[in-house]
C-alpha cells in the first residue's frame, strides 16, 4: 500500500489505460491509482518537500524533453511484477539517469543491486504465478501498442493519486 505524502514522477501514457483497465479485470494484482504511466522516479520527494524550487528544476530540466514516440511489443514479468518495456529505451534511461544525477538522494522504490528493471509501465505487482501467467497472455493479445509521450507528472499521494504539477515536452517527438 503507497503512503500518504509520498510523490511520484511519471509520464502519462494514456493509450495504455484500456490495457490496463482489461488488466484489471483478471487480477486483484493489476495496479490501480495513476492512469497507465511510466515511473521516472518513485518515491520522489516527500510531498511536504515539494517547495517552489523543485517545481522550478523539474520545469527547466523536463520542459527541455523532446516529445518521443514509443512502442510496447512484449509483456515482461518478474517474481509477480508483469510490466511492459518502451521502445526505444534510450530516451527514457537518458532521462531517468539526469533525474536520478540531480536528485541523488531520492532511492528507487525497493532499490537493491540488481532489481531496476529500467524505464516500464507496471501491469501488475504481487501477480501469483497464475494471475501473471493470465495478465500476460491477455495483454501480449493487445501488442504491439504505440504512444506519443508528451507530457510528465509529478502527482502526490493523499489516499489517491493526484497530478500536483505537469511539464510538457516541446517539439516534435523523436
Amino acid at each position: 500500500m503507497t503512503e500518504r505524502g509520498r510523490s511520484v514522477l511519471a509520464i502519462p501514457v494514456p493509450a495504455a489505460d484500456p490495457l490496463l483497465a482489461r488488466a484489471a479485470e483478471l487480477s486483484p494484482a493489476a495496479r490501480r491509482g495513476l492512469p497507465a504511466h511510466i515511473s521516472l522516479l518513485y518515491p520522489f520527494r516527500p510531498a511536504a518537500d515539494l517547495d517552489e524550487a523543485t517545481v522550478t528544476a523539474l520545469a527547466e530540466l523536463l520542459e527541455r524533453q523532446p516529445a518521443m514516440e514509443v512502442r510496447f511489443e512484449r509483456c515482461h514479468h518478474h517474481d509477480g511484477f508483469v510490466y511492459l518495456r518502451p521502445e526505444p529505451l534510450q530516451p527514457l534511461t537518458g532521462l531517468i539517469a539526469t533525474l536520478r544525477r540531480r536528485w541523488s538522494a531520492v532511492l528507487p522504490q525497493g532499490s537493491r543491486p540488481g532489481d531496476d528493471v529500467g524505464a516500464h509501465l507496471t501491469v501488475a505487482m504481487g501477480a501469483s504465478p497464475r494471475e501473471a501467467a493470465a495478465l500476460m497472455r491477455s495483454v501480449e493479445a493487445t501488442l504491439p501498442l504505440a504512444a506519443r509521450l508528451t507530457e510528465a507528472w509529478l502527482a502526490v499521494f493523499d489516499g489517491v493519486w493526484q497530478p500536483r504539477d505537469r511539464f510538457r515536452f516541446p517539439g516534435p517527438a523523436r
